[in-house]
């Protein structure tokens, strides 16, 4: 029987601390590869070192919304708030050129044909409804809150939620882990603790506005 098993994250928002925790829960999965849905960088304080790290650990990854605003230093896909208009100047100023180049190169989508099942990777939902998914399994970023979603004639959409930018409802960061045989799949979310007291740090440090500081602590946000 052919097997694979494959560590899903999403929406690591420029936070190494919580990458890194992430990425020690998916290696003890003992997964075959890591792939990132986008949401790389942007909100947190390192986004060169999760960047680097992406790619260090060879992390296969695909192109965000936050990402592309990033790149083209503007706000077409985002809003223009006060967290953004900080951290989309902030991240673009302080990403080095060739981390920039990576960032711009990654693809928006990827696809897989594995056993019975064809899956595709993407970082937002682009059918209208649940009704016009094609593929067999639809992996999406966008959403911090994981969730797996049932949507009849034996499709399904997976979303791991945030490894990055912490969601009080689930108390934390998380990750997903898809394990595919030839014939049936199995799904599960992974949780960790998110470590406020390390990154509040850092923000405080690089005179990060308040109000996005906050974002990131889970117990006054």
């Amino acid at each position: 029987m052919t097997l694979l098993k494959i560590g899903i994250i999403s929406n690591v928002h420029s936070n190494l601390y919580s990458l890194m925790e992430i990425y020690d829960l998916l290696e003890k999965e003992c997964v075959e590869f890591i792939l990132c849905l986008g949401d790389i960088v942007g909100y947190g304080p390192h986004p060169n070192e999760v960047v680097n790290f992406i790619k260090r650990k060879h992390i296969v990854s695909i192109k965000g919304i936050y990402d592309s605003a990033v790149i083209n230093n503007d706000f077409s896909c985002i809003n223009e708030g006060t967290i953004n208009s900080f951290s989309v100047n902030f991240t673009f100023m302080e990403l080095t050129k060739n981390n920039l180049y990576y960032l711009s190169s990654l693809p928006s989508e990827l696809i897989m044909n594995f056993g019975n099942f064809d899956i595709k990777f993407v970082h937002k939902n682009p059918y209208k409804s649940d009704q016009d998914i094609q593929e067999d399994i639809l992996v999406c970023g966008y959403e911090h809150t994981p969730n797996k979603i049932k949507v009849g004639k034996g499709k399904c959409i997976i979303i791991p939620g945030s490894c990055g930018k912490p969601v009080s409802s689930i108390g934390g960061v998380s990750c997903g882990v898809l394990d595919i045989s030839n014939n049936v799949y199995n799904y599960k979310i992974l949780k960790c603790k998110h470590l406020f007291s390390k990154i509040n740090k850092d923000m405080k440090m690089m005179n990060f506005p308040e109000i996005l500081i906050n974002s990131y602590d889970i117990d006054t946000y």
